[in-house]
């Protein structure tokens, strides 16, 4: 179900109006229509497209149709060829979701029978892990074969995905015909997992009940429960119940920003909130398990702990009580003690209730962005160090999860932790999920450890996917759009064919800082997890985005039946640059997300319109020029105007070296992005943008030959509320070979008005009359956010668009 509910419509609105006349000429108008249809389709790479009734996602293996139809109605049973339990469960799967037709009763035969539904478990199918055969037949049976109960289960997932979207309701639909097709379909990769985090927010058994069984329809099989962090401790510890009456709970905030909300006053009640009893835990382990789900919980060490000193201060290294926090917790300086013993008597003691709940073979133990300040002035921790020969507080962590591993591999589990269990060298058998990029899992793998990647690039589920102006909710921040997550590979080009190997898989993640409803939670991973799940599946750039897009179509109606609500996605017309080499033309190009949908533009300064012309191959540009585009909608009126002005300038098309690099999650348009012409919005999501974080940013331009320079403008954000931060300084320097530089220019600036509204202001170097080939623009990074501003001691970023060279 779609959060703008008002704006979608069950029938596609027609999309060109001929104002008054559209009655009189009505065969025209249709006529019209259809033409541009099928003209637009051809430029879209759709040409070859047609829309099958098979559109199964993820996409299977091998799929063949004969082209008929097969009535649900002819069957009048299920027959289990071995009479296993576990033939018998699948069998009631079906049974359930064809009660709405009618009551089919589940019956033992050794032989696949018509007008049945023929199950089979068998090792004899020499099918592996998860695989499975599903054969809807032109003679009136459903077969499905499999060597594993996961295969049938997944099997079934498919069988699903074919009928009328009504059963999903448990209504008879007025279509019972399903496609007769032959499917032989096996997973790529054999870790497919989604996150949620339930400590930012406290979500309730019926959402995490949901959220597996969103897990399940997309043939993904992990559920990473995210149980403890700085904003609350969710999982009862029988051992230690001062952890549920205490960490459990925080100051309601809720009608606060996220990274402003005020700390708890003396005596006031901490009422925001829950946990999870032991009881619930194992119902939904149950639950799990029978939707081939393995659960992995997560328990944070040594830092996001927090929460934990609200209940049992003395395992800090201050042995000072905190109240739970409300809102951001940045830098979080309070962790546990590495020099205290007790600390890891109490960590035992939780891991052995946890390892209880959860039979699945891992225990996440967390191990990021453990800030160690407090480690570097506290007595115990520095004896530790001298104790243990430990170089600094980096091998300290290091040990800290070396010992944790001891107890988690004594329990028969293994230790799964963030990229930063890497950091002063790491547990013999720990698995390393990469997320703050690729780097950590290329250093895993080709040390011999599994990997399970989740980079923030792809993989964050907490960031925009489509123009926060129209969002529904606020997010964390950067920009993860529907077409970024199905271009992910977890597999790096790094890599040989044996280090790829230990990839087992990919992850999405759900941080909930931002999420403070069920509805919100699934607007942010649908349809984001759905891309994710052919990525992991069917295999990365296997198919294209437009057949992927294609197939969604059908997948959405079936979430409207569960009543699951989705983004429609972004309907931003993406204006960027293209030139093949510093000698060919600038050309404009222009796409969506959305394959098919026509795009109409202007490039007169006029508001595009239906009338407009309408997008079909990347067009000319040699002069500056403002380019204005719009997309139809869901329910048939025309998205916001996007608007991009191409400033040509001296710089345009000729090389930027970067000394120091843009963080990858903030990397705008690329290499070219510092002088493609196009600057950037107030937004520093909306993909105009490079960041550095707590490093200066220097570039080097080279114009191809000496150039007679007069002017260079260079753009940059403040945004305090984002910790984007004015450079100090900009300087610009002169050469004509790139090794000595002359004739530097500096420009100083001050911050503006604490946490006004984002600006964008441009540092004008004029009258410079300089001839060079290259110019070095070094901008001086505050490095860390100012005393005045709620991130104090953070990193702080400075951003930058496009530099203008005349």
């Amino acid at each position: 179900m779609s959060l703008f509910p008002l704006l979608r419509s069950k029938k596609e609105t027609k999309l060109i109006s001929l104002g008054p006349y559209k009655i009189t000429i009505k065969k025209i108008y249709i006529s019209y229509f259809c033409i541009l249809s099928l003209f637009f389709s051809c430029n879209n790479n759709l040409n070859t497209m047609t829309k099958s009734s098979i559109n199964i996602i993820p996409k299977p293996t091998s799929l063949k149709s004969s082209g008929s139809s097969f009535d649900l109605l002819s069957i009048n049973g299920i027959y289990i060829e071995n009479n296993s339990t576990d033939e018998k469960e699948i069998a009631e799967i079906f049974q359930n979701y064809l009660r709405p037709l009618k009551k089919l009763k589940i019956e033992h035969s050794t032989h696949d029978v018509k007008n049945k539904i023929n199950i089979s478990l068998n090792p004899k199918h020499n099918l592996k892990e998860e695989s499975y055969k599903l054969k809807i037949d032109d003679e009136k049976s459903v077969t499905l074969k499999a060597s594993s109960k996961s295969g049938l289960f997944y099997g079934f997932q498919s069988f699903r995905q074919l009928c009328d979207p009504d059963l999903e309701k448990k209504i008879k639909p007025n279509n019972t015909a399903i496609p007769s097709c032959d499917i032989i379909d096996t997973p790529s990769f054999s870790y497919r997992g989604m996150h949620l985090d339930v400590s930012r927010h406290f979500f309730d058994i019926e959402f995490v009940k949901t959220y597996i069984d969103m897990i399940a329809l997309h043939k993904m099989n992990v559920f990473h429960w995210h149980l403890t962090d700085d904003n609350g401790w969710r999982i009862e510890i029988k051992k230690y119940p001062l952890l549920t009456e205490k960490s459990a709970w925080r100051v309601d905030r809720r009608h606060e920003p996220w990274k402003e909300q005020s700390p708890a006053n003396p005596e006031e009640q901490a009422t925001y909130g829950g946990f999870y009893t032991q009881e619930e835990i194992k119902d939904v382990v149950a639950y799990a398990k029978k939707r081939n789900i393995m659960i992995i919980p997560e328990i944070e060490m040594p830092g996001h702990t927090s929460e934990v000193f609200a209940a049992y201060p003395e395992l800090s290294c201050n042995n000072k009580y905190i109240p739970v926090n409300p809102g951001s917790y940045w830098p979080n300086i309070d962790i546990f003690c590495a020099g205290n013993d007790a600390v890891f008597s109490f960590l035992r003691d939780v891991l052995e209730e946890v390892s209880l709940l959860f039979p699945g073979p891992y225990i996440h133990i967390g191990g990021d962005e453990a800030e160690k300040t407090n480690w570097e002035k506290c007595e115990k921790c520095q004896n530790r160090i001298k104790e243990k020969n430990l170089k600094n507080e980096h091998e300290l962590q290091s040990w800290f999860i070396k010992e944790i591993e001891k107890f988690i591999l004594s329990k028969n589990k293994k230790l799964i932790g963030w990229d930063e269990i890497l950091e002063g060298g790491l547990a013999k058998s720990a698995t390393v999920m990469s997320w703050r990029g690729f780097q950590g899992g290329i250093q895993s793998a080709k040390s011999g450890h599994d990997v399970i990647m989740c980079p923030v690039s792809h993989c964050y589920f907490d960031y925009y996917q489509s123009n926060p102006e129209n969002a529904p909710a606020a997010a964390f921040g950067g920009m993860t759009t529907l077409k970024t997550v199905y271009s992910f590979d977890p597999i790096p080009k790094e890599l040989n064919s044996n280090n790829s190997k230990h990839i087992l898989g990919g992850q999405g993640n759900l941080w909930t800082e931002y999420v403070q409803t069920p509805k919100i939670a699934q607007y942010r991973v649908l349809p984001r997890m759905t891309a994710l799940s052919e990525v992991l599946w069917s295999g990365p750039k296997k198919y294209t985005y437009e057949d992927f897009y294609l197939r969604l179509q059908d997948l959405q109606k079936r979430f409207d039946k569960l009543n699951w609500t989705y983004a429609d996605g972004s309907f931003e017309v993406n204006i960027n640059s293209v030139q093949d080499n510093q000698q060919s033309p600038v050309l404009v190009s222009l796409s969506s997300e959305h394959p098919g949908k026509p795009i109409y533009y202007t490039t007169n300064k006029d508001q595009p319109d239906q009338g407009s012309k309408i997008f079909y191959k990347n067009f000319p540009i040699t002069k500056t020029t403002t380019i204005k585009a719009v997309i139809p909608k869901p329910d048939g009126t025309l998205s916001a105007v996007s608007k991009k002005t191409f400033y040509f300038h001296k710089a345009m098309g000729k090389t930027v070296n970067y000394i120091t690099k843009y963080v990858k999650k903030y990397s705008g348009a690329g290499e070219q992005n510092l002088i493609d012409g196009l600057i950037g919005t107030t937004n520093h999501n909306d993909g105009y943008w490079q960041g550095w974080e707590k490093i200066n940013m220097e570039i080097l331009v080279d114009l191809q030959q000496s150039t007679k320079v007069n002017t260079i403008i260079c753009g940059f954000l403040e945004s305090h509320r984002s910790w984007i931060f004015l450079p100090e300084i900009v300087e610009i320097s002169f050469s004509s070979d790139g090794e000595r530089f002359i004739n530097k220019k500096s420009y100083v600036l001050e911050d503006g008005e604490h946490y006004s509204d984002p600006n964008r202001k441009e540092v004008i170097f004029n009258e410079l009359n300089q001839s060079a080939r290259y110019i070095l623009i070094k901008a001086v990074n505050k490095e860390i956010c100012p005393n005045w501003h709620a991130g104090s001691g953070g990193k702080a970023w400075v951003f930058s668009d496009e530099i203008v060279i005349e």
